[in-house]
Protein backbone atom coordinates (compact mmCIF):
# COMPACT_ATOMS: atom_id res chain seq x y z
CA UNK A 1 0.00 0.00 0.00
CA UNK A 2 2.76 2.48 0.96
CA UNK A 3 4.71 1.96 -2.27
CA UNK A 4 1.61 2.55 -4.39
CA UNK A 5 0.82 5.80 -2.59
CA UNK A 6 4.47 6.92 -2.62
CA UNK A 7 4.89 6.30 -6.35
CA UNK A 8 1.57 7.96 -7.20
CA UNK A 9 2.27 11.09 -5.16
CA UNK A 10 5.89 11.45 -6.30
CA UNK A 11 5.12 10.86 -9.98
CA UNK A 12 2.24 13.35 -9.94
CA UNK A 13 4.39 15.90 -8.09
CA UNK A 14 7.32 15.56 -10.49
CA UNK A 15 4.97 15.78 -13.48
CA UNK A 16 3.26 18.89 -12.13
CA UNK A 17 6.33 20.80 -10.93
CA UNK A 18 9.13 19.46 -13.19
CA UNK A 19 11.86 19.98 -10.61
CA UNK A 20 15.44 20.64 -11.67
CA UNK A 21 16.66 18.76 -8.58
CA UNK A 22 15.18 16.62 -5.81
CA UNK A 23 16.10 16.29 -2.13
CA UNK A 24 15.00 12.87 -0.85
CA UNK A 25 15.00 12.40 2.93
CA UNK A 26 15.11 8.69 3.80
CA UNK A 27 13.98 8.32 7.40
CA UNK A 28 14.69 4.82 8.65
CA UNK A 29 12.04 5.20 11.36
CA UNK A 30 9.54 4.00 8.76
CA UNK A 31 11.09 0.51 8.86
CA UNK A 32 8.96 -2.23 10.40
CA UNK A 33 12.03 -3.42 12.32
CA UNK A 34 12.47 0.02 13.91
CA UNK A 35 11.11 0.68 17.39
CA UNK A 36 8.88 3.43 16.01
CA UNK A 37 8.29 1.92 12.54
CA UNK A 38 4.66 2.85 12.06
CA UNK A 39 4.81 2.42 8.26
CA UNK A 40 6.18 -1.14 8.64
CA UNK A 41 8.40 -0.89 5.54
CA UNK A 42 11.17 -3.31 4.63
CA UNK A 43 14.67 -2.23 3.70
CA UNK A 44 13.94 -3.45 0.16
CA UNK A 45 10.88 -1.15 0.01
CA UNK A 46 13.09 1.78 1.03
CA UNK A 47 15.43 0.88 -1.82
CA UNK A 48 12.52 0.67 -4.24
CA UNK A 49 11.45 4.21 -3.29
CA UNK A 50 15.00 5.51 -3.79
CA UNK A 51 15.27 3.76 -7.15
CA UNK A 52 11.89 5.12 -8.24
CA UNK A 53 12.93 8.72 -7.54
CA UNK A 54 16.37 8.16 -9.11
CA UNK A 55 14.74 7.13 -12.39
CA UNK A 56 13.40 10.67 -12.93
CA UNK A 57 16.98 11.45 -13.94
CA UNK A 58 17.28 14.83 -12.23
CA UNK A 59 20.06 15.72 -9.78
CA UNK A 60 19.24 13.96 -6.52
CA UNK A 61 20.46 14.70 -2.99
CA UNK A 62 19.66 11.79 -0.67
CA UNK A 63 19.70 12.42 3.08
CA UNK A 64 19.41 10.01 5.98
CA UNK A 65 17.24 10.69 8.97
CA UNK A 66 15.21 9.07 11.70
CA UNK A 67 15.63 5.55 12.89
CA UNK A 68 15.84 4.33 16.46
CA UNK A 69 17.30 0.85 15.94
CA UNK A 70 20.87 1.65 14.93
CA UNK A 71 21.81 -1.66 13.30
CA UNK A 72 18.79 -1.41 11.01
CA UNK A 73 19.44 2.26 10.21
CA UNK A 74 22.96 1.39 9.02
CA UNK A 75 21.62 -1.54 7.00
CA UNK A 76 18.96 0.62 5.39
CA UNK A 77 21.32 3.45 4.46
CA UNK A 78 23.88 0.97 3.13
CA UNK A 79 21.25 -0.62 0.90
CA UNK A 80 19.97 2.76 -0.32
CA UNK A 81 23.54 3.79 -1.16
CA UNK A 82 24.03 0.53 -3.07
CA UNK A 83 20.83 1.19 -5.03
CA UNK A 84 22.03 4.70 -5.90
CA UNK A 85 25.42 3.54 -7.19
CA UNK A 86 24.10 0.37 -8.85
CA UNK A 87 26.00 -2.05 -6.60
CA UNK A 88 24.74 -5.48 -5.60
CA UNK A 89 25.03 -6.53 -1.96
CA UNK A 90 25.02 -10.22 -0.99
CA UNK A 91 22.12 -11.25 1.24
CA UNK A 92 24.38 -12.76 3.91
CA UNK A 93 26.53 -10.54 6.10
CA UNK A 94 30.22 -11.51 6.04
CA UNK A 95 31.56 -13.35 9.08
CA UNK A 96 33.37 -10.97 11.46
CA UNK A 97 34.58 -10.83 15.05
CA UNK A 98 31.47 -8.73 15.78
CA UNK A 99 28.99 -11.53 15.00
CA UNK A 100 28.14 -12.13 18.69
CA UNK A 101 26.69 -8.60 18.82
CA UNK A 102 24.09 -9.33 16.14
CA UNK A 103 21.09 -11.61 16.47
CA UNK A 104 20.92 -12.52 12.79
CA UNK A 105 23.17 -12.80 9.76
CA UNK A 106 20.64 -11.36 7.31
CA UNK A 107 20.85 -7.63 6.70
CA UNK A 108 17.56 -7.38 4.80
CA UNK A 109 15.10 -7.14 7.66
CA UNK A 110 11.47 -7.83 6.91
CA UNK A 111 8.57 -5.81 8.25
CA UNK A 112 6.90 -6.98 11.43
CA UNK A 113 3.85 -9.19 11.04
CA UNK A 114 1.15 -6.62 11.78
CA UNK A 115 -2.41 -6.25 10.74
CA UNK A 116 -2.80 -3.26 8.51
CA UNK A 117 -5.88 -1.13 8.64
CA UNK A 118 -6.79 -0.11 5.14
CA UNK A 119 -9.07 2.83 4.70
CA UNK A 120 -11.21 2.15 1.59
CA UNK A 121 -12.13 5.84 1.34
CA UNK A 122 -8.46 6.93 1.22
CA UNK A 123 -7.52 4.16 -1.22
CA UNK A 124 -10.31 5.33 -3.50
CA UNK A 125 -9.03 8.93 -3.41
CA UNK A 126 -5.49 7.87 -4.35
CA UNK A 127 -6.75 5.68 -7.17
CA UNK A 128 -8.95 8.48 -8.49
CA UNK A 129 -6.13 11.04 -8.50
CA UNK A 130 -3.65 8.83 -10.33
CA UNK A 131 -3.06 9.93 -13.93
Amino acid sequence: MYLTIFKTVIEDTVTAFRPTSIVLQCGADSLGCDRLGAFNLSIAAHGECVNFVRKFNVPLLVLGGGGYTIKNVSRCWTYETAVLVGAAIPDELPVTVYDPFFRDSQWKSSPSPRRTRREPKFTCVVATNHH
